[in-house]
């Protein structure tokens, strides 16, 4: 009895059980590793969705703001996505 009781049996103990607890977690449990990182995953790609959800909706507000102000400069950025080609008089530069 006192050998069970040893420092080094206790450890190996511990260590299997720990083993046994894992394995039969991976493959019998529905809260695996897998899933853990299966959530964080999706977890991640909503919060990225709802980021650019958001920032697209306060670029459509601004956009109506300034329609409703009839802002010069929202409608000629109307206007430069309609029809994308350079407009008699207006000087193009490429940036690479």
């Amino acid at each position: 009895m006192l050998g069970l009781l040893k420092t080094k049996n206790l450890i190996n103990l511990l260590f299997i059980f720990i083993l046994f607890y894992l394995t039969f977690h991976t493959l019998n449990g529905k809260y695996n590793l897998q899933n853990y990182l299966i959530y964080k995953f999706e977890e991640r790609m909503y919060q990225d969705f709802h980021y650019n959800l958001n920032k697209e909706v306060m670029a459509i507000n601004m956009d109506i703001l300034a329609l409703k102000e009839n802002r010069d400069d929202i409608i000629d950025e109307m206007l430069k996505r309609k029809n994308p080609y350079p407009r008699e008089g207006e000087i193009v530069i490429k940036l690479d």
